[in-house]
This record gives structure tokens, C-alpha cells and sequence, in this order.
């Protein structure tokens, strides 16, 4: 069977570095892809597409076309679960086999906080199925702490986040891409929901000493007040549900105990997830 790897959100955090991981591997895959520019990208880099969008469900179906493994991801949105479920049915129609999905590690206690609960949702759907799956539920991305952060690490040696002293053990994003990468290309995982996190729970203060140590001069925390987060993720034009759900879900951890680290991300891919001292110091040589 050709093409047997279909990518849904290859574009994004997590489905890039797992493109790559495709791109360099002898799996037959394609990426599916919504618009010109997406698709110009992909061909750029000789990455086999198909135009299809979630919720144009003829698109997805020829798509789906001798497909037998889906990787799943998507944006935060209102409408999520009712696409992912779609896309669910429309892979069951397609005789697909398996479908990788990516979830997010409070779906595991989701109730009050909408955008897991979404997740939750789906992730019971499609358990309930009849298909293969692995689902993928990581935590905290490291990557969120440039792209919210890294002007004012360059330019002030500080930053500001609400969530106090507590630990959470953070994760680099191209961990979760290799942890995917073997859910699609092996079944020793199947019918299984895994929790890929980094090596240890790590505070917004240790996050600070690790960029210290490599840009070599003191990056300080502030920890914001919880109005003063809110206000910020608003006044940045942040939809109202996730600014819901990640505020209740940073005071759940702000007033909670440490979130635990998993050995999920050691136990598929046999090696140890990036700890933050090795991202601090890639994200200092890239500046």
C-alpha cells in the first residue's frame, strides 16, 4: 500500500519536527494541507501533499484514500471536537486502521476546563471506535516559552508568567514528534494513551537559572499576579476559551501539588526526553 501515512497539522509545533522525522525516515507518508502557501512550503522541501481540510469532509475522504495510519492534530478551537470526531468517522468509512492522536495531559482531569474537556471527549470517541489508536497526551511545551518569552529574555534578562513556585514537568515539543513517530510506524503501543513529558517537574524559576547559565548573564522570573496573566492573554486578542481554560488550569497547578514527570517519552523511544538546561542552551545559540 503507497502513502500510507496521512499527517493532519504538519505545520505546527509538534507535526513539523515530525515531518522531518518522516521526511528522514523510508516511511511512505503525505501531509495534508489547506492552503497554497502550506502547500508551496511542503513542496519546497519535497514533502508530498494532499488538499484536504477538516470539516470539508469529500476533501478529507479522498484523502483518506489507501491511507492506513492518521496522525491527528489540530489548533485549539471551539469546534475541535466536532472535527476530530469527523475525521474519526470518516477514517472508520476509509477502512483505515490506525489513527495517532495528539491529546494534552489534562484530559485526564478535564472537567471545567472546556479545551480538555474537548480533548476528553474526543480521546473517549475514539477509543470507542473500533480503530487502533495511541494517544498522545503531553504536558507544558517548552516551546511556549520563547515564542510567549523570548524578546524580553533578550532585551530584558526577565520574564513574567503566573504559576509561583510550582513544578511541572515541561516538555520539548520534538520529544512528543519522536514519541509520535513510533506510534505511527510501530504497534507495540496500540489501544494505549501515553503521557510524554521532559525528565523531571521544573519551575518558572529553574526555567530562569537554566537561561542564566546559558546566555551567561541572570535572567530573573516574575511571577505575575493571576488578573494581571488574564489581562495580558486577552489584550492579546486570545479567544475567550482558552484564555478560560488555561487560567483555571494555571491556578489548578499555581494551588496545587508538583505535577509529576512520566517515563512514557523513555519507554517508546528507548532515550531520555531533552531536560531544559540542553533547550536553554539551543535556544542561546540560536539568538
Amino acid at each position: 500500500m503507497g502513502n500510507e501515512i496521512l499527517v493532519i497539522g504538519g505545520t505546527g509545533n509538534t507535526g513539523a519536527p515530525l515531518v522531518d522525522l518522516l521526511k528522514d525516515s523510508d516511511q511512505s507518508y503525505r501531509v495534508m494541507v489547506r492552503s497554497d502557501e502550506s502547500e508551496s512550503k511542503m513542496a519546497s522541501k519535497d514533502v508530498p501533499t494532499v488538499r484536504a481540510e477538516l470539516g470539508d469532509w469529500p476533501s478529507v475522504a479522498a484523502a483518506l484514500e489507501n491511507i492506513d495510519t492518521v496522525f491527528l492534530v489540530s489548533s485549539p478551537s471551539p469546534d475541535m471536537s466536532v472535527l476530530h470526531k469527523g475525521l474519526i468517522d470518516c477514517a472508520l468509512s476509509a477502512n483505515v486502521r490506525k489513527v495517532v492522536r495528539i491529546s494534552a495531559e489534562p484530559a485526564r482531569y478535564s472537567k471545567g476546563l472546556p479545551m480538555y474537556e474537548q480533548h476528553t471527549e474526543v480521546d473517549n470517541y475514539l477509543m470507542a471506535a473500533g480503530l487502533d489508536y495511541v494517544i498522545l497526551r503531553p504536558h507544558y511545551f517548552m516551546q511556549n516559552i520563547p515564542q510567549m518569552h523570548a524578546s524580553f529574555i533578550k532585551e530584558k534578562q526577565m520574564f513574567a508568567q503566573y504559576l509561583g513556585d510550582t513544578r511541572i514537568p515541561m516538555v520539548d515539543t520534538r520529544d512528543i514528534a519522536k514519541a509520535a513517530f513510533i506510534g505511527l510506524t510501530s504497534d507495540e503501543f496500540n489501544r494505549q494513551i501515553q503521557y510524554i513529558t521532559g525528565p523531571q517537574a521544573i519551575s518558572f524559576s529553574d526555567v530562569a537559572k537554566a537561561f542564566s547559565k546559558s546566555l551567561g548573564k541572570d535572567v530573573q522570573y516574575v511571577n505575575l499576579p493571576y488578573e494581571d496573566q488574564k489581562a495580558g492573554l486577552e489584550a492579546f486578542g486570545t479567544p475567550d476559551m482558552i484564555v478560560e481554560t488555561v487560567m483555571k488550569l494555571f491556578k489548578l497547578w499555581a494551588e496545587g501539588e508538583d505535577q509529576p514527570a512520566s517515563n512514557d517519552f523513555e519507554k517508546m523511544t528507548g532515550s531520555t526526553a531533552t531536560d531544559i538546561d540542553a533547550f536553554a542552551q539551543e535556544f542561546a545559540l540560536a539568538l
